[in-house]
């Protein structure tokens, strides 16, 4: 059975200071071709975002770009919202002298990344009478234009199966009672996570495929007039894609009838037209524009989503039984279960040999996703 991890928030809100009112954005936030909504329209104002769910990445559409300040992010940390600085500051100097690394700004479609390594106390507390686990932003030192959002998308910490699913799979209920792991059981639920994320990265090594969103920063290409193809496999949404011009970086228009666009089936970038670049060679005729010779080494930079669907994907129930066996087996191999192996099961099988044939078929299964390769 596919994975049942979420794609969206459980709740969105946006929260106006000026009438101090949660106003609930979360269906607006579901469909990419449902009402757009404003908001963190002055300094007071914040964006929710909740999840019954630990979470480590959020995706936006935007309608209308937004014209804002420095933005602050903080998490609820048990006792007070806490500050934290999301993943895109690890690209906050830039050897070009560009800006491209001061986060993500609201001002395009784009991403931010919350590491779970930088939320080490989050805890779930009550917004407007919704307990989640709740990031929220605000830009507290200027706000010139609000941005419009058109949908939010959420990836999960859990992404290929939940806790729920390894309880479940282990038949945990019919010896403890309960449906799910949680913060008082052992392992906690939070452990089991943990170990899903694990999971989930043995199967992206061993298949080299992805089967949640994967965003890629600042790749370099060649320019090519022919096009090329981007680095990681079952690219679906281009972010960003700019051209160095010898001072500073261009960027370009996404469109089949503007200046490029993807063909995700492929993974190419292709031009739409013809754009000349600093060049030694402005021949037309030579043999070295035609195979779009430039000045500049790795002249374009691209930003990217990249990963397969897990609940649509043909493949995605393979990644969900593989993920689910491997936790499995490592719980059992770390975590004393008493005699629930024998319940409801065969009892003439022993627990070693069961955690044995459950992490013998999540390899096989991670083994039989692996892609071919072109060099």
């Amino acid at each position: 059975m596919p994975s049942k991890s979420k794609q969206f928030f459980d709740t969105v809100f946006d929260y106006d200071a000026s009438s101090t009112t949660y106003n609930n954005r979360t269906i607006e936030a579901m469909s990419v071709i449902g009402t757009s909504f404003t908001c963190l329209g002055a300094t007071a104002d914040y964006l929710y975002l909740g999840s019954n769910d630990r979470f480590d990445m959020a995706v936006f559409d935007i309608d209308t770009a937004g014209d804002l300040g420095a933005l602050t992010w903080e998490y609820y940390g048990g006792s007070s919202w806490d500050q934290f600085h999301p993943a895109s500051d690890q690209f906050a100097i830039d050897p070009d002298g560009d800006d491209f690394g001061l986060g993500y700004k609201f001002d395009k479609d784009g991403v931010e990344v919350f590491p779970p390594s930088r939320l080490t106390s989050w805890a779930t507390t009550a917004v407007n009478s919704q307990t989640k686990y709740w990031v929220r932003v605000s830009s507290a030192a200027s706000v010139s234009t609000a941005p419009t959002v058109r949908r939010i998308q959420m990836r999960p910490v859990a992404a290929y199966c939940t806790s729920k699913d390894v309880f479940e799979f282990l038949q945990l209920s019919t010896v403890d009672g309960g449906t799910d792991f949680t913060s008082s059981t052992v392992p906690t639920k939070a452990q089991v996570e943990d170990r899903i994320m694990a999971a989930q990265s043995k199967i992206e090594y061993l298949s080299r495929k992805s089967f949640r969103p994967v965003v890629v920063t600042n790749e370099g290409h060649h320019f090519n007039l022919m096009g090329f193809k981007l680095d990681k496999s079952d690219p679906y949404k281009m972010l960003k894609h700019e051209v160095w011009d010898g001072g500073s970086w261009q960027a370009r228009t996404e469109g089949r009838d503007s200046d490029y666009f993807l063909v995700p089936e492929t993974g190419m970038i292709y031009y739409a037209r013809y754009f000349v670049l600093p060049a030694r060679f402005q021949n037309y005729n030579s043999p070295i524009w035609a195979y779009g010779g430039g000045e500049f080494s790795f002249s374009i930079r691209v930003s990217y989503l990249a990963g397969l669907n897990i609940h649509t994907d043909p493949e995605g129930p393979a990644a969900y039984d593989a993920t689910v066996k491997w936790v499995a087996s490592d719980l059992i191999s770390n975590f004393d279960f008493g005699t629930f192996l024998v319940s409801g099961g065969n009892a003439n099988v022993s627990g070693g040999e069961k955690v044995t044939q459950w992490k013998q078929e999540a390899e096989d299964w991670a083994e039989s996703l692996r892609q071919w390769e072109s060099f």
